[in-house]
């Protein structure tokens, strides 16, 4: 969780509508974004596999990283950065928290 006085706090949802280890699609302007709960933290990435365009959120996670359905690659939770598949890829993370039962995003 980030503190940086510098972000703008978005609210996307109620944590209690997130699963206990996985992921949801939220809207944010034009960005679609895939915000995930897993061993307790928050996590958030762009919603599109940098390969293929197939949505991430949908994939499952293991290891503090989300599998895109579309090819098995995976990318890390924390980083964006590809954990199984080729070199080089990577896709955009954004703050995430949850402030009394309100997960928000920074910006």
């Amino acid at each position: 969780m980030s503190t940086d006085p510098e972000l703008t706090w978005k609210p996307v949802g109620q944590a209690a509508d997130w699963p206990a280890d996985g992921g949801k699609l939220v809207q944010v302007g034009p960005r679609r974004i895939g915000v995930y709960r897993h061993q307790g933290a928050w996590y958030a990435l762009k919603d599109v596999c940098p390969h293929a365009g197939v949505s991430l959120v949908k994939g499952p996670i293991q290891d503090l990283a989300v599998m895109c359905v579309g090819h098995g690659w995976t990318f890390r939770l924390d980083t964006g950065e590809i954990d199984r598949g080729p070199g080089g890829f990577s896709v955009p993370t954004y703050p995430a928290r949850e402030r009394d039962g309100v997960v928000e995003l920074g910006f």
